[in-house]
């Protein structure tokens, strides 16, 4: 068994949860810094708790995250997005399931309308080039993923060094020479969560941690 795969899906909503709330407070402390850039020093405290709590959340969410890593590792990018030959299986029996159910449909209709019930059942039509193409969509989510993380790491480490900027600085005292840099900063770390949220909703609505 994979590490922490047992508590993989009770980790991944628990990182859904802090992921959402990282989204929502990052950006409020973007909403908050807007003014900074133009000298319109407001709501200093507020910001520094802002900063405090939105790489709080950056860190858990980081740490959560790569908790719960091997088990998408293997289960979901080396079993599924990167094994052809589970995409295409997988395709293949979704779309036989797919044309059971219609029959089935289709026959209890005809026995409804009092009707001749179809001999044959429908066989799926699997074309060449959704085949060909299907481990090459799956590479390219895999791929998204591992972006993801990189981004992820790069907005961790603008989330710190934003909150620990804003803790010893005081624009009142020191000017505002920092005030873009700072506000730069704060809006790169919102934006990584944001993708990397957008991105993780994507990937987990193919396959997030494996089967049952």
């Amino acid at each position: 068994m994979l590490f922490a795969e047992g508590y993989a899906r009770a980790l991944l909503v628990f990182h859904v949860l802090i992921a959402l709330a990282l989204v929502a407070v990052s950006t409020h402390l973007c909403i908050w810094l807007r003014g900074y850039p133009r000298g319109k020093y407001t709501r200093l405290r507020a910001v520094r708790r802002f900063g405090m709590i939105s790489a709080s959340l950056f860190v858990l969410t980081f740490l959560i995250g790569n908790i719960i890593y091997p088990v998408y590792k293997v289960r979901v990018r080396m079993e599924y997005l990167g094994s052809g030959g589970a995409l295409l299986r997988d395709y293949e029996q979704r779309e036989k399931e797919k044309l059971r159910l219609r029959d089935q449909y289709d026959a209890l209709r005809a026995a409804h309308n009092n009707r001749d019930i179809p001999d044959k059942p429908s066989k799926p039509k699997l074309s060449a080039q959704t085949l060909s193409n299907l481990p090459m969509r799956g590479a390219k989510i895999a791929r998204w993923f591992d972006i993801k993380e990189h981004v992820a790491a790069l907005g961790l480490i603008m989330s710190l060094a934003c909150m620990m900027i804003l803790l010893v600085w005081d624009p009142k005292k020191h000017g505002g020479a920092i005030s873009s840099v700072v506000f730069t900063m704060a809006v790169f770390a919102a934006a990584s969560a944001w993708f990397g949220a957008l991105v993780g909703i994507v990937v987990s609505s193919y396959r997030s941690i494996g089967g049952l």
